[in-house]
C-alpha cells in the first residue's frame, strides 16, 4: 500500500464524525479531494463540512465515486463491514480505518498525544492552541465539533514540525471479539514523542470489560513513546502510576509530572526530584464567573506564573498545566505559553457558554463518563454558589449506564435539580430495554431526596420544561455526549 499522501481521491464514510472530520481537513489542506457518507441527520461539524465544500452523500449503500483511490472508515457505522467498506475491498481499493490514517499523518512529524478518559480533547485543543498563537504551525487533528479562535479542528502543514492529536483508547472495530480477534484500540498506531495521559479510569465497558483490560492497553500505548520522549503523566492519578510502573526502568522514555501542590505519593519514587515537574498551588486557586486561574509552579526550572483561563474548574487548570508541561518539553518558554493561554475558549461542546434566553444562561459540555459530570458540576457549583443550577443530562449508551450506575446516582450531588432525556443509543450498540434514565433519576431521587429528578424522555419536552418552569437568573447545564445540546435551540427566545 502506498503511504497515505500518495492519494489523491478520498472517500470518507462517517464523514460527519468528529475524528473524521478533523482528518478531512488535513487531507484538503494537503491538496486532496475529498468527498464522504453519513447519516442525514445535522452533526456539530457541519458547520466546518460545509465550510469546506465537502459533498456528503446521506446514504451507506452510494456507490462511491469511480475516481476515488483511498476509502476511509470509522467504528460508528459497522466499521469493515460497512456496506461501503466492502464494496471498496471488492473494487481492491486501499481502505484505512481512521486511526490508521491519522497514524500515517502524525508519525510523520514529532507528535504530541493526548489520551486519558477525560480531558484529551480539551488539552489537545490547547496544545495546538499554544503552537498556534506562537507562531510555530503546528499539525492537529482533534475530536470535536470546533475550536473557536483557529476556527477548525484539523490542519496539515507539510513543513510543519509537530503533529498534535487526541489519542482515543476506543477500538477500530468493536464487533472484533465476536470474530475471535483481539481489539484494536485507535491509538495503537501512533507513535509520539510527548504522550499526556490525563488519567486513567474505566470506560467503554463494551469493549473493556474490567478495568485491568483498560490498563493493559495504555501500558502498551506508554509503550509506543519513541525513544528519549516523554510521558506527561497526572501526579495524583494512582491508576497511571501503576500502569507506568513496568516500563520506567526498562527503556529510554522520561517522565515529566504535573498536578497540585497537595498532590505526590508513590509517584516521588518513579523519578528524581529533579524531574520537569508543573505543579498548581492549590492556595491560589480562584474561580468566579467567567475566569478561573492559580499559580503554576514548575521547580526544576524556577518558574512561577498565574495561568488563567475563560473556563471553570480545577479540572481545567490541570489540563492546562499539562498542556503548559508538554510545550515546555519542546522548548517553549512556560510563560509564553501561559499567556497563549489567556484568550483560549475551550472546543465546541466542552465548557462552552451556548446563550441567554428569558434571563437563564445556558451552558453545555460533552462530560459523559460519571467522574467528568461530577467535576463539570463542581465547577459550575463553584462559579454560580447561590443560583440555581439545573443539570440537563443524556446519559450515552446503555453499556456505560449500566456498568456506572451507581457513579451516575452520586454524580450530580451539587445540582439544585436534575433533568433527564433517554439514554442515547450509540450506533454501535444495540437497544438495551432493561437500563433507563428513568431508574437513573428514581435512584438519585431516592438517595437523595433533596435533588429532584425527572427523565423529560424527549429534547421536545425538555425544552418545554426549560421553557415554562425556569426563572431569570436561573442556570442550566447540558451533560452529554449525545444531541443534548440540542434542545437550546428548542427554547424561544
Amino acid at each position: 500500500m502506498s503511504s497515505l499522501l500518495e492519494y489523491q481521491h478520498f472517500y470518507l464514510v462517517g464523514i460527519k464524525g468528529v475524528a473524521l472530520t478533523a482528518l478531512a481537513q488535513c487531507l484538503l489542506d494537503a491538496g486532496k479531494s475529498v468527498r464522504g457518507s453519513d447519516v442525514a441527520e445535522e452533526f456539530v461539524t457541519q458547520r466546518i463540512l460545509d465550510q469546506r465544500g465537502v459533498v456528503i452523500d446521506t446514504s451507506f449503500t452510494v456507490e462511491i465515486p469511480p475516481e476515488t483511490d483511498c476509502v476511509i472508515y470509522t467504528a460508528a457505522h459497522q466499521a469493515q463491514q460497512n456496506p461501503q467498506v466492502q464494496a471498496a475491498l471488492a473494487r481492491q481499493l486501499p481502505v484505512l480505518s481512521h486511526a490508521q490514517a491519522l497514524g500515517e499523518l502524525f508519525n510523520q512529524q514529532q507528535g504530541i498525544a493526548v489520551c486519558g478518559v477525560g480531558g484529551k480533547s480539551t488539552t489537545s485543543a490547547m496544545v495546538a492552541w499554544i503552537l498556534q498563537k506562537l507562531g510555530l504551525h503546528p499539525n492537529f487533528a482533534i475530536g470535536v465539533g470546533d475550536i473557536p479562535g483557529l476556527n477548525k479542528t484539523g490542519q496539515w502543514n507539510q513543513d510543519g514540525k509537530y503533529f498534535v492529536a487526541e489519542a482515543d483508547e476506543y477500538v477500530i472495530d468493536p464487533s472484533a471479539p465476536s470474530r475471535g480477534e483481539e481489539i484494536t484500540p485507535r491509538f495503537s498506531f501512533l507513535q509520539p514523542f510527548v504522550t499526556i495521559c490525563t488519567n486513567l479510569r474505566h470506560d467503554h465497558p463494551d469493549v473493556y470489560p474490567t478495568f485491568a483490560d483498560t490498563k493493559t492497553y495504555f501500558g502498551r500505548f506508554f509503550d509506543q513513546i519513541k525513544a528519549g520522549g516523554f510521558l506527561v503523566a497526572n501526579l495524583a492519578d494512582q491508576e497511571t502510576i501503576e500502569t507506568m510502573r513496568f516500563w520506567q526502568t526498562e527503556n529510554e522514555r522520561q517522565i515529566a509530572w504535573f498536578g497540585q501542590t497537595a498532590d505526590g505519593g508513590d509517584a516521588t519514587e518513579l523519578t528524581p526530584a529533579d524531574h520537569p515537574t508543573f505543579l498548581l498551588d492549590t492556595d491560589t486557586f480562584f474561580s468566579e464567573n467567567g475566569q478561573t486561574s492559580c499559580v503554576l509552579l514548575a521547580p526544576h526550572l524556577n518558574f512561577s506564573g498565574r495561568l488563567s483561563l475563560q473556563l471553570p474548574g480545577m479540572y481545567n487548570l490541570l489540563n492546562a498545566a499539562a498542556a503548559v508541561a508538554a510545550c515546555s518539553l519542546l522548548g517553549i518558554d512556560p510563560s509564553q505559553a501561559i499567556n497563549a493561554l489567556a484568550d483560549f475558549r475551550s472546543t465546541l461542546r466542552r465548557s462552552q457558554f451556548v446563550g441567554e434566553k428569558r434571563g437563564v444562561r445556558y451552558y453545555d459540555d460533552y462530560g459523559h463518563h460519571p467522574h467528568e459530570v461530577a467535576n463539570v458540576i463542581h465547577a459550575y457549583r463553584q462559579w454560580f454558589p447561590d443560583r440555581k443550577l439545573v443539570v440537563a443530562f443524556q446519559s450515552h449508551t446503555f453499556s456505560r449506564t449500566r456498568q456506572f450506575f451507581n457513579e451516575f446516582v452520586d454524580a450530580f450531588t451539587e445540582a439544585s435539580q436534575v433533568v433527564m432525556i433517554d439514554i442515547f443509543p450509540s450506533a454501535r450498540e444495540a437497544f438495551d430495554p432493561t437500563i433507563s434514565s428513568d431508574q437513573l433519576c428514581q435512584a438519585i431521587t431516592q438517595k437523595y431526596p433533596t435533588i429532584p429528578a425527572r427523565n423529560y424522555k424527549t429534547l421536545e419536552k425538555l425544552a418545554e420544561f426549560c421553557t415554562t418552569e425556569l426563572h431569570p437568573g436561573d442556570v442550566v447545564l447540558t451533560l452529554g455526549a449525545g444531541d443534548i445540546y440540542q434542545v437550546y435551540d428548542l427554547i424561544p427566545a
